[in-house]
């Protein structure tokens, strides 16, 4: 016999001597009370269906001891009202019962889900670690060769390569642990120049040109981490030129609006498809008419953004391409 037939039996032998008990003893001896040990008893083996069947059962023995044994007790409607009461009482802890089990399952139901999203990210985490080392090799003889075209182009690739597997292991890493960010007084102007310049090679290679606009203020401070803003302002040149037509311009500009630094990135391309915007920082969206990139990108520059208090917003110009439009904080987060 089972540990599980075992339970069972044992629950519905408690029931019977409960109920042999309760024939036995006059009407006004209220023992339905017990019934809780059986149904304590037997809930993790029961089904939620189950377990109203077996409060049907006890509840049905204890209004049956009014007619058994004859001859019905001269206070018939008192002894009713005590035997209704303890019936309530065994349908509030069946309905615990019920109410506990899903609550269990909700729980371990989670809990399995977290285990396989920390497998996924560590799984992902280690692939992309092991995908990097060979990049990196790569590029690292790449730097003996002489710079001809074939070398720079697979230059670019590895590169973009690197690029794809940073952002893939920033964002697993920010979706665990949250995006860790180091606020420190930064210059806008200084980190936007810097991203113009690691952009400017692939810009380069399908014509496009980098403009920069700027107000002219005394300076560009903010509070903020100058690793994570520079990849922000990267990663939206990089979706413009990927998506721009060859022999246009990607405009950057910075701006100034009630304490807040504006970067507004611009290009000429097709635009965004409608239907995107709505979802267009999502995890894998994609950002544009027929595009083939990961949707990463534009995923890490909202956790970027609102890691910084900030706001991300999308659309299309009305004369044609889309635009990317960064609110930040100049005294960084609230919080």
């Amino acid at each position: 016999m089972t540990l599980a037939r075992a339970s069972s039996a044992l629950v519905w032998a408690i029931w019977l001597l409960i109920l042999l008990l309760e024939l036995a003893t006059p009407p006004a001896v209220v023992l339905g009370i017990l019934y809780v040990a059986p149904l304590l008893l037997g809930a993790s083996q029961r089904t939620p269906t189950q377990a109203w069947r077996f409060l049907l059962i006890c509840c049905t023995s204890t209004l049956l001891n009014l007619l058994v044994p004859l001859p019905l007790h001269h206070n018939i409607a008192s002894v009713l009202i005590d035997r209704l009461l303890v019936c309530l009482g065994l349908v509030v802890t069946t309905a615990l019962l019920v109410r506990n089990q899903e609550l269990e399952h909700q729980r371990i139901a989670i809990e399995v889900e977290l285990g396989q999203a920390n497998l996924r990210g560590d799984v992902i985490a280690t692939l992309a670690h092991d995908i990097k080392t060979p990049v990196l090799g790569t590029l690292a003889s790449l730097s003996l060769l002489e710079g001809s075209a074939a070398v720079e182009a697979i230059r670019s690739s590895q590169q973009r390569c690197l690029r794809l597997i940073d952002d893939l292991l920033q964002v697993f890493r920010a979706e665990q642990d949250g995006l860790q960010i180091d606020l420190q007084p930064c210059d806008l102007l200084a980190i936007a120049q810097e991203a113009l310049r690691t952009v400017e090679p692939i810009a380069a290679q399908r014509q496009i040109s980098l403009v920069l606009r700027q107000e002219r203020c005394c300076g560009m401070k903010l509070l903020a981490d100058p690793s994570l803003l520079q990849r922000l302002i990267e990663n939206l040149l990089l979706n413009a030129v990927h998506h721009n037509l060859r022999g246009q311009r990607v405009w950057l500009q910075l701006s100034r609006q009630e304490g807040e630094w504006w970067i507004d990135v611009r290009d000429a391309g097709e635009g965004f498809a409608p239907e995107q915007l709505p979802r267009l920082f999502q995890r894998f969206a994609q950002s544009g008419n027929g595009s083939a990139g990961t949707g990463l990108g534009l995923y890490l520059c909202r956790l970027i953004t609102e890691a910084h208090g900030g706001m991300i917003k999308a659309s299309n110009t009305p004369g044609g391409g889309a635009r990317v439009l960064v609110e930040l904080p100049q005294r960084g987060p609230s919080r």
